[in-house]
């Protein structure tokens, strides 16, 4: 084989690893420069300059690529996937479903997924994708334009740091006053809701901004504190060996007593607590202090329905 063409065929390699890298997800500046800085027989051998001419090759066969925060992203594939406006919204749906489930490993990965598909698409189904979410987003934004001044008022509160005393109705439709620091704005499915930190306990609290009666901002400075989202607790008997943890889970090993102690991160706090509901006396909450009173509320709640 000539020289000439291993040239070629070295080249067409390259591009093929080059391609391969960027589907792998989110690839780092370094590691397409160490891609592109083998020695090279070209009177130029500046791995930048041959990384551009590499991009203006897959330009040229439509393949577009988005450099963001020193971290290359390839925007479509040359394998494309064809589906039709039902299967569009059908994804979209999908995708909505996003937004209820915790922080973990399998958000994650559905997340991933949804990416690695819509590079796929072609240009009109792109084009579809865009004009979905949009109507998506334009109902949204109808949805909360009654709430539109308290959103700015608590995104305000939320920047200036100042400690606030709040009263709202809580879901048993009574007042409550607390004094409390702003954290952030939520926005879930068809509610948005002002996270604090509660002064009196030190839990963080959801108030759906529907529910705020009024809101007073006080001079006191907020504290820098934080609500650490590790959540301890311990399962016994059969519970104990059978368990399998999740992502977010480790274990810490059994207790005196053969009780499993499991640390958890990160997880939605209701989520957990329903989840946890459903091991019955098998489970108890260690720490944190609150969320321990939370899950006997929680019971006593539920037991009070069969009194009626």
């Amino acid at each position: 084989m000539s020289k000439g063409n291993e040239k070629y065929n070295d080249s067409c390699v390259k591009l093929f690893e080059f391609l391969k890298l960027l589907s792998n997800g989110e690839t780092c500046y370094k590691d397409v420069i160490e891609l592109f800085s083998e020695k090279s027989d070209e009177e130029c051998s500046n791995p930048h300059v041959i990384l551009n001419k590499y991009l203006n090759t897959l330009k040229i066969f439509g393949i577009k690529i988005k450099k963001k925060n020193n971290k290359y992203y390839l925007l479509n594939s040359p394998y494309k996937i064809d589906l039709d406006s039902d299967d569009l919204k059908a994804i979209a749906i999908l995708k909505e479903g996003l937004n209820i489930l915790p922080n973990g490993k399998m958000r994650s990965n559905f997340e991933q997924f949804f990416r690695e598909l819509e590079i796929r698409y072609s240009e009109n189904l792109q084009n579809i994708t865009q004009s979905i979410d949009s109507i998506s987003a334009q109902r949204l934004s109808f949805y909360f334009s009654e709430l539109s001044e308290q959103i700015r008022e608590c995104e305000r509160y939320c920047q200036e740091q100042h400690k606030l005393e709040i009263i709202y109705v809580n879901s048993k439709n009574n007042d409550v006053q607390i004094t409390c620091s702003p954290v952030e704005l939520n926005y879930h499915k068809r509610k948005i809701c002002l996270s604090v930190l509660v002064q009196l306990g030190g839990n963080i609290t959801e108030i759906p901004l529907e529910n705020i009666k009024s809101i007073e901002q006080l001079p006191t400075l907020a504290n820098a504190q934080k609500l650490s989202t590790t959540i301890v607790y311990k399962l016994k008997n059969k519970l104990a060996k059978n368990y399998k943890l999740r992502d977010w889970e480790k274990s810490k090993g059994l207790d005196n007593e053969n009780n499993l102690i499991v640390v958890n991160n990160n997880e939605d706090l209701d989520v957990l607590l329903r989840r946890l509901m459903r091991y019955g006396n098998e489970c108890v909450i260690i720490s944190p202090k609150f969320l321990k009173e939370k899950m006997i509320e929680l019971i006593n709640d539920t037991l009070s329905m069969y009194d009626k």
